[in-house]
């Protein structure tokens, strides 16, 4: 009998202790404070910091964050949310507007039907890869129709480039016959998807023509924010910004830092970006600015911008990212980065901390892998 009882309380033991794993395992605490502080009951992810605004990058951040989490039913409340608010409710046949909010009038609703491409890209993926994770055709139906408008609407020749992805369908192409580009709003491993789920797209010559790009303009490891390429095809930085590196920027090196690679992929941007690791070696924290042109820092010191370079760090310098991940550990806040959580720092933790603490990874070709799915028991939290 006691022998039973003993056996009995190692048993109840060991289904506590697995139960609590799964728990840890699934549980995402940073998630459940970024939807506590930012994501209202009906899907809408609110930029407190900014007039309490809400954008189609904020939206496509948490569905992908959502489904990092294994949160099926905030992913489709949010979903919905922005298919009724910025899509006319149809996003198979409509690409987001960009920015949603108070207008002039009082009223609430779209300020600026001008998409964005990096958002819809975020979307594409998020839907398709949810299709896949989570056994949802639909989901997939309405990423891939969202990738057919993207390359009907926000991919264009350029010449002296060639193929590229331009930020929005309008406004980036000057009278000068000038355009204007955005190096972050590429990920590596994204393109490298993109090819695998649409081999016939222009995912891979975009992606090259990019990195070409990025080769000729990038030469001390700072990005600008924005570039141009001119009508004679020279490639030179912003005229408008001046080349600064900055909130857009911030995500160069995080996306570097996100993209696997293998005997057969190169991270191809990690060689280009390598003296940026060198130059934040020698600083604190990441500055909120930074000069293309001489490397000078100004600004402030967003606390996001560590979780941004954390995943890069870890590649190239451990003692560096050993030094970001305290600065964060030690500004945690009721689970936020910070007393007064901004949306954009949130969301850098969540991609930099998330990659870091094997929350989840995307494999050589770009498809995600979460924790959750090769964990454990598939129970809910």
């Amino acid at each position: 009998m006691k022998r039973t009882i003993a056996a009995l309380l190692v048993a109840i033991a060991v289904v506590g202790g697995y139960a609590a794993h799964c728990w840890q395992v699934r549980h995402w605490s940073a998630w459940a404070a970024f939807t506590r502080t930012f994501v209202q009951a009906d899907g809408r992810v609110v930029d407190r910091t900014a007039s309490g605004r809400s954008t189609s990058e904020a939206q496509a951040y948490a569905l992908f964050f959502a489904l990092v989490a294994n949160d099926r039913q905030r992913f489709e409340r949010m979903l919905s949310w922005t298919t009724n608010n910025l899509a006319g409710g149809d996003l198979k046949a409509n690409l987001p507007a960009w920015l949603w909010g108070a207008r002039k009038d009082g009223s609430w609703g779209v300020i600026d039907a001008n998409p964005a491409a990096d958002a819809d890209l975020w979307l594409a993926y998020s839907l398709i890869e949810a299709g896949r994770l989570w056994q949802r055709p639909d989901y997939a139906v309405i990423g891939r129709a969202l990738m057919e408008q993207i390359k009907t609407r926000e991919v264009a020749e350029v010449p002296g480039l060639g193929v590229m992805l331009l930020p929005a369908p309008e406004g980036f192409k000057a009278e000068d016959g000038s355009w204007r580009l955005n190096p972050s709003y590429l990920p590596q491993f994204q393109f490298r998807w993109l090819a695998s789920v649409d081999s016939q797209g222009p995912w891979t010559a975009i992606w090259q023509n990019h990195l070409r790009a990025m080769r000729q303009l990038v030469t001390r490891g700072v990005v600008p924010d924005w570039y141009e390429v001119l009508s004679d095809g020279r490639i030179v930085p912003d005229r408008k910004t001046g080349g600064v590196s900055s909130y857009d920027a911030i995500r160069v090196p995080l996306w570097v830092g996100l993209t696997a690679s293998d005997r057969d992929r190169d991270n191809e941007l990690l060689a280009v970006m390598r003296p940026l690791a060198m130059l934040l070696s020698k600083l604190e924290a990441p500055p909120e600015k930074l000069d293309y042109q001489s490397s000078s820092a100004s600004g402030g010191t967003p606390i996001g911008f560590s979780a941004a370079v954390l995943p890069f760090l870890a590649m190239l310098d451990e003692d560096s990212a050993a030094r970001q991940r305290q600065r964060l550990k030690n500004s945690r806040v009721d689970g936020n980065l910070g007393a007064n959580p901004h949306y954009y720092d949130q969301a850098l933790g969540m991609f930099g901390e998330g990659r870091d603490s094997r929350r989840y990874r995307f494999d050589p070709d770009g498809q995600l892998i979460p924790r959750w799915e090769k964990s454990c028991c598939d129970w809910p939290f």
